[in-house]
């Protein structure tokens, strides 16, 4: 049965020898993969030019339930980006959380919820004239709640600690050590209750960045069975984080 949907490219693989599979989260059925015959080839550029990370699409579809992988029949961009594809550093920071989306998504059913977030976060990224250097952080505090893993936002003098193993603020070193520094896990709860239009207002040094990003995917890691290591980590890193 053929489907409107609009989807948010995650990334996408070789397949064969001019075609590709897309992985696409999509607004009505959640994450798929998609094949595009073709996609490769010199005829087909333009059209694999639209399967970049990040990039908002209107799509038609064709949907079987339990098909490990879906057909399209027509693909269009839904938003032309103002910067996306040209600033390095948005470039960059899209293809670090795309590669994030890729490990931790793995519902093949529709969230709404979820596709507003990303999709609205998306266009604020393109769109802003702020800095985005803490972007990536923000994200990252607030996917949380979409995974099922929001921590507890207890901190305070008595508990100035990040336990990353429980998903919440303690006053001690957790036997395994999984905990976040006072300073940074201050930080971090800052990020976890800023707005999207605040967070680029915190004043975070380069070390702080560091420590608090590492602390971020280590909690993913701990939570998330199969998190592995980022290749575009240290992108990121060196881009936002210094050397």
């Amino acid at each position: 049965m053929l489907h409107q949907t609009k989807g948010i490219v995650l990334n996408r693989v070789q397949y064969g020898e001019t075609s590709l599979i897309v992985h696409v989260y999509t607004e009505k059925f959640g994450r798929q993969s998609y094949i595009v015959k073709g996609g490769r080839s010199k005829k087909s550029k333009s059209k694999s030019n639209l399967f970049r990370p990040f990039f908002l699409l209107d799509m038609e579809v064709y949907h079987r339930e339990g098909k490990s992988i879906q057909s399209l029949k027509e693909v269009r961009l839904a938003e032309t980006f103002n910067s996306l594809i040209f600033d390095v550093h948005k470039s960059s920071i899209a293809l670090f959380l795309t590669e994030v989306l890729s490990k931790v998504l793995r519902e093949e059913e529709a969230n709404h919820e979820l596709f507003v977030f990303l999709y609205n976060s998306i266009r604020y990224l393109d769109l802003t004239d702020e800095s985005v250097e803490l972007f990536h952080l923000y994200f990252l505090t607030k996917l949380t709640r979409f995974l099922g893993y929001y921590p507890q936002i207890n901190w305070s003098a008595e508990t100035p600690m990040f336990d990353m193993d429980n998903g919440r603020f303690v006053n001690e070193l957790n036997s395994h050590g999984h905990c976040l520094g006072k300073e940074e896990s201050e930080i971090l709860n800052t990020l976890f209750n800023t707005s999207i239009d605040q967070f680029n207002l915190l004043q975070i040094s380069i070390k702080q960045r560091r420590v608090v990003l590492r602390g971020l995917l280590n909690f993913y890691a701990l939570q998330s069975q199969g998190f592995t290591s980022l290749k575009s980590l240290s992108v990121i890193e060196e881009l936002f984080n210094g050397d």
